[in-house]
């Protein structure tokens, strides 16, 4: 390894996908693997090179300095925030995720997950959801820093579409791998990949890998709350230039 990474996901985003990945990576290359948030209180007393840090929100808190250093490269997955909004309200449904049980004083002592089941429709759920944890996920990803020399941010969809690994053999590149160890990170990426080998844990865990999921889920009616919530944040990201998809969806549903 030629540099320290740092993998840098938000929720629902490719997290668990590219966990299991730089795992590999970091036991092949004899690299010390940390979960950030595992391990916040001692980050540093672990970070001894080689290095891979994995951060499931891209919130580094008090260890941000991490992310300045000369001998880190950094890898920042997003995914379109609506994507994100069907796959997470999904997943907290069922999910065994420990803060999905906790009560919540905010929801008259019911916890997350029972609260986000108790609602009638799935205009509701989305809405609750957008308003909670998906609220948290798309305001993180319009908070970091884009553009660091030392930092590759990528999409999550360009990367599941990535059939031929182009992409990835340039991220392989950029994190400073070579040689017979870039050939071995595009075998763990097609391994680990829902579209190649993936093992039945990682399928179970993904509802569904699909992009664009929400030009059939979304109603003219989520898409508007959406915009209402989060006016600029598709444009901020890079997945619209206006606002022309929610009048789409609308003249879509009336042409049904």
């Amino acid at each position: 390894m030629k540099y320290n990474i740092v993998l840098a996901t938000h929720h629902k985003t490719g997290t668990v996908w590219m966990a299991s990945i730089f795992k590999a990576i970091a036991k092949q290359m004899r690299a010390n693997y940390v979960e950030f948030w595992s391990n916040y209180g001692r980050v540093d007393s672990l970070l001894k090179t080689p290095f891979v840090v994995f951060n499931y929100d891209s919130n580094f808190g008090q260890h941000s300095s991490v992310l300045k250093r000369d001998d880190v490269r950094i890898l920042h997955l997003i995914r379109d925030p609506r994507d994100v909004l069907i796959s997470a309200m999904h997943y907290h449904k069922t999910s065994d995720e420990a803060w999905l049980h906790k009560t919540v004083p905010d929801n008259d002592g019911v916890n997350y997950q029972n609260k986000l089941n108790s609602l009638a429709t799935p205009f509701e759920q989305y809405i609750f959801e957008l308003e909670h944890s998906t609220s948290t996920t798309i305001d993180d990803m319009l908070d970091w820093q884009y553009g660091r020399a030392n930092c590759m941010d990528v999409r999550y969809e360009d990367l599941f579409q990535d059939r031929t690994m182009a992409l990835w053999s340039s991220i392989v590149t950029f994190l400073g791998f070579d040689g017979p160890d870039q050939e071995f990170c595009k075998e763990t990426f097609w391994k680990y990949s829902l579209f190649g080998e993936a093992p039945g844990a990682n399928r179970r865990h993904a509802r569904s890998g699909e992009v664009a999921q929400w030009k059939h889920e979304f109603s003219p009616e989520l898409a508007e709350a959406f915009v209402d919530r989060f006016p600029d944040a598709l444009q901020v990201l890079g997945y619209e230039s206006d606002d022309a998809w929610v009048r789409t969806l609308g003249e879509k549903t009336k042409a049904e």
